[in-house]
């Protein structure tokens, strides 16, 4: 028993030997991380810009100019005849060589 009232008497004296410790100006402060209340202006509205202007091109008035007639006398006609038939008897000769031969060729007798 000696040994706890010894105990006790040293940490009475610790108590009323040491000055009172007071930290000053130490705040302890538990806080969820919200920001604080913030006061703006009025929400700022914009007016949107106008479409812009619709472009509408109308094709120009198309004209048709017929050409000037051209008629053919009775000698123009009877020459573009034969020109017409001298080259078809020409087509139809060597039509006649590449798929038969010089066979039918009447030019030789």
């Amino acid at each position: 028993m000696r040994k706890i009232v010894s105990v006790a008497a040293l940490t009475l004296g610790l108590f009323v030997g040491t000055p009172a410790v007071q930290a000053g100006g130490v705040d302890l402060s538990i806080g969820i991380s919200i920001p604080g209340v913030v006061f703006g202006g009025p929400p700022v509205y914009y007016v949107p810009p106008p479409p812009p202007p619709r472009v509408v091109v109308v094709p120009g008035p198309t004209y048709y100019v017929p050409g000037a007639p051209y008629y053919y006398d009775e000698h123009a006609y009877k020459h573009a005849e034969k020109r017409w038939r001298k080259h078809q008897e020409r087509a139809w000769k060597e039509y006649h060589r590449a798929y038969y031969g010089d066979e039918g060729d009447d030019d030789d007798d």
